[in-house]
């Protein structure tokens, strides 16, 4: 008889134990159970944060562009020209700050700002 009373424990057990492995619990009724905190737990984010890079890239823009209206286009680039010659980290300094159609675009609206 004992036998047959543990084989029931066991299964009785097991069938909790599914049962919180599924998610569910045993809750008392109008009480804020597991169901309630799982709806409430942050949503997992995105692994590139997208807005953050599109707010870097306006910023990198607008720093541009504001340089390019401050110091004028040809001393713009020779300024640029002359980090072109220089070492690698240089260069690269070089290829971001040139003077694209954008960057020329926003320093013809920042231009009647600062003269």
């Amino acid at each position: 008889m004992a036998k047959t009373d543990l084989d029931e424990f066991e299964r009785r057990l097991h069938r909790i134990d599914k049962i919180h492995e599924a998610g569910g619990a045993f809750e008392a009724a109008g009480s804020l159970g597991r169901s309630y905190f799982d709806a409430m737990r942050p949503k997992s984010r995105r692994g590139l944060p997208l807005r953050g890079l599109a707010l870097l890239a306006a910023g990198m823009l607008l720093f541009k562009g504001m340089m390019l209206a401050q110091v004028g286009s040809d001393e713009y680039a020779n300024r640029v020209e002359h980090l072109a010659k220089g070492n690698m980290g240089e260069q690269i300094g070089a290829w971001v700050l040139h003077a694209d159609p954008a960057t020329r675009y926003v320093a013809g609206l920042l231009s009647p700002l600062i003269h």
